[in-house]
């Protein structure tokens, strides 16, 4: 299989998502080819449309998105690794994100969602997945804005991966904490690479905290507190 990896972390190889994704892989068995959009020159969009008018959906700026986004076309499946900037993309990440607007075409369409769509990669042909953490330890109300921009852009079938309490994942002391829940985004992958999907079952692990809120909360602020205090 053709897999492409889009990591959208600053960190790079030192990516708390990064390590989730990397368990989603050996789930899967499989291997991929990794993009650092960090390392990239990626130029916003100009929202010129020329994609649209004139090119046959091919971009017309000349940097280095014009590769990855031939590698997202070629790919069997996406796995966007991104983590949650200020309820989003980090902004280099989020460039990539807006250049793939020439995927699709201007004509639009009513969805199943009662949404407006536009005809291309929206309708779900292209196989994706997200994986995502965050320092925060909620999954509602922290991950729905970057969840609905990937699932709007590459179809409502999109898994998700939503790692609350990433903080832990960057920690010494918490292998006994985190391995778990690693070895459910193993499962997952499994299953994704089986039946195209994550189970509900499975879903809702990885939609668990590792550790109670108020433990976190109180771990986080001491760590920063200490930080301080240097």
């Amino acid at each position: 299989m053709n897999v492409l990896v889009i990591n959208g972390s600053p960190n790079k190889e030192k990516s708390a998502t990064l390590t989730l994704t990397k368990a989603f892989l050996h789930g899967m068995n499989e291997t991929a080819k990794f993009i650092n959009t960090t390392d990239l020159q990626i130029n916003p969009c100009r929202a010129c449309y020329a994609c649209w008018m004139a090119t046959g959906g091919h971009c017309v700026q000349k940097d280095d998105a014009i590769s990855v986004l031939e590698m997202i076309r070629a790919a069997d499946l996406v796995i966007w690794s991104i983590p949650v900037y200020c309820y989003s993309a980090p902004a280099q990440c989020k460039g990539l994100m807006d250049r793939t607007l020439c995927f699709n075409q201007p004509q639009m369409y009513i969805g199943k969602d009662d949404r407006a769509h536009h005809y291309g990669y929206e309708d779900g042909t292209k196989k994706t997945v997200l994986i995502t953490s965050g320092g925060l330890p909620d999954v509602t109300g922290n991950f729905d804005g970057l969840v609905f921009q990937l699932k709007h852009m590459f179809g409502p079938n999109t898994a998700a991966i939503c790692c609350a309490e990433g903080a832990l994942l960057m920690q010494q002391d918490t292998a006994e904490i985190v391995r778990p829940y690693l070895n459910t985004v193993e499962r997952a992958g499994a299953e994704y690479k089986e039946g195209g999907r994550i189970s509900p079952k499975t879903q809702e692990i990885l939609n668990t905290p590792f550790i109670p809120r108020e433990d976190y909360i109180r771990n986080v602020n001491n760590l920063f507190g200490k930080m301080k205090s240097c």
